[in-house]
C-alpha cells in the first residue's frame, strides 16, 4: 500500500511540475512562451502586429510587418513593394514590381537578368521574347 501511495504522490509531483510550473523565456527581442502559459496568450500576440522587432530577427521571412506575417516586399507576390499590393497572373515579384518574366528587359526569365541593348555580332537589339534575350 505504501509503495502505491508514493507513486501516486510522485505522479501528482511530476504532472504539477510539468504543467503549472511552465518555463517563461525571454530573448531580447522575442519572447516564447512554453507550456501551460501558451494558453493564457491568444497566438495574435506572437505576431509582428504586436512585436515589432519579430522582423528583424535572423531567419525571418522578411522585414516588413504586412498583415501579422514577416515578408519581403521585393519578393513577395501578395505584398509586392508594399503590404497588399498582388501581382497579377503572369507577373512577378522583383525588387518590388510586378514584372512580365517572358518580356521584361530587365527580368528577363529571371529576376535581375538584364538583356544586352546592342550587340554588333548577329545585330541583336536586347529584346525579352518568351523569358529569353533575342529570342527568334
Amino acid at each position: 500500500m505504501t509503495q502505491m501511495t508514493a507513486f501516486i504522490a510522485y505522479a501528482i509531483l511530476l504532472t504539477y511540475l510539468l504543467t503549472v510550473k511552465a518555463e517563461l523565456i525571454v530573448s531580447p527581442a522575442l519572447k516564447v512562451l512554453r507550456g501551460r502559459n501558451l494558453l493564457n496568450v491568444t497566438p495574435a500576440q506572437n505576431t509582428c502586429k504586436f512585436n515589432s522587432t519579430i522582423c528583424s530577427e535572423p531567419n525571418s521571412a522578411g522585414s516588413k510587418c504586412c498583415d501579422e506575417v514577416c515578408v519581403d516586399t521585393s519578393s513577395d507576390e501578395n505584398n509586392c513593394g508594399s503590404c497588399g499590393r498582388d501581382c497579377s497572373f503572369g507577373k512577378t515579384c522583383c525588387d518590388g514590381d510586378c514584372v512580365d518574366l517572358q518580356k521584361d528587359e530587365d527580368n528577363c526569365g529571371r529576376c535581375g537578368l538584364k538583356c544586352p541593348k546592342t550587340i554588333s555580332i548577329n545585330n541583336l537589339n536586347g529584346k525579352c521574347e518568351n523569358g529569353l534575350c533575342d529570342y527568334n
